[in-house]
Order: structure tokens, then C-alpha cells, then sequence
């Protein structure tokens, strides 16, 4: 994959969908656009919290040290849901058993992981500072 233009800041002035996490851009809500190219030229356009998460998560590099040419949303959306299950057995007694807890994850939407993971950097960047 060849980046043609990079992320720049652009204001929605039509209802898109996110690449990363399939979630809605909305009209007037500014998102993240660049264009690539693989097989084809395309546009990839993402909101700013997900492009800011995929940097935060470090999922460029994973994508790269996994022999994967970029991010797409599929990575993206694994990685979060991974990564928020992991963050909330890590908190739970040793007593309790990981394959139950993990079960009755699978039924949290994804809405609400992708805002739990962005909440867990956000405190990571407040007491770094």
C-alpha cells in the first residue's frame, strides 16, 4: 500500500461511514481523510478518535511486525475488542475463570468498547502528564 496523501482534517459535508469502526461520520463533524493506493487509488476516511486510537494502540507498527501492508477495519475493530477484554479480566480475582468472563463479553456491543479503550488512554494521558 502506497499512502498518497496523508490524514488531513476535513468536515463532513455528507454522511460517511468510518473505516476503521463502521460507525456513522456525521454531516458537520470533522473526520480523517487520506488516499492510497493498493490495486486501486481509494479513500480512507475515519473519525478522529479512531485514527488517534489506531496511533495510541500502536497499530501501525502491529499491522507492519505482522506483515500486513496497513490497518483496515477489520484489524482495527479486533484489536480494540481484544484489548478491552483483556483491560477488564486484568482486573478481575484470580478466582475467577477467564473463559466464563470472556463469554459473556462477547455480548458487549461494540460501541461501548471502542469508548472504553478511548476512556483507558485518555486516563493514560492524564496521569503521564
Amino acid at each position: 500500500m502506497t499512502t498518497l496523501q496523508n490524514p488531513t482534517e476535513v468536515k463532513a459535508i455528507k454522511a460517511h461511514c468510518c473505516d476503521f469502526c463502521s460507525e456513522p461520520i456525521r454531516i458537520g463533524q470533522t473526520y480523517l481523510k487520506s488516499v492510497h493506493k493498493c490495486d486501486t487509488v481509494y479513500n480512507w476516511k475515519t473519525h478522529k478518535y479512531c485514527g488517534e486510537l489506531a496511533e495510541k494502540m500502536k497499530l501501525y507498527e502491529d499491522a507492519r511486525d505482522c506483515g500486513y501492508e496497513g490497518v483496515d477495519g477489520d484489524f482495527f475493530m479486533e484489536s480494540v475488542s481484544s484489548l478491552h477484554d483483556d483491560l477488564l479480566t486484568g482486573m478481575l480475582p484470580a478466582a475467577i475463570v477467564p473463559e466464563d468472563v470472556y463469554q459473556q463479553l462477547r455480548h458487549v456491543s461494540w460501541h461501548y468498547k471502542l469508548w472504553y479503550v478511548i476512556r483507558h488512554f485518555n486516563n493514560l494521558s492524564k496521569t503521564n502528564q
